[in-house]
């Protein structure tokens, strides 16, 4: 059997590999539902992201409160 490659190298478009076939339809689908969460929670990992009051700070910005804000 040759070596599966790292974890970082697969490529997150392939499809997830065949379930077992003694699976019914709905283990079926909810192994491939969680294969898809557990893709999209590694990828969120992967990107940096603001904080949340970075975030409440940029929206209150946003919305017009002119002498609060430095850097609009």
């Amino acid at each position: 059997m040759p070596p599966r490659p790292a974890r970082d190298q697969q490529n997150d478009d392939a499809p997830p590999p065949p379930p077992p076939p003694s699976m019914t339809p709905y283990e079926r689908a909810s192994v491939d539902m969680l294969a898809g969460i557990t893709r999209l929670l590694e990828r969120q990992l992967e990107r940096p992201r603001k904080s949340h009051e970075e975030d409440v700070a940029e929206r209150f910005c946003q919305q017009g409160e002119k002498g609060v804000c430095r850097h609009y």
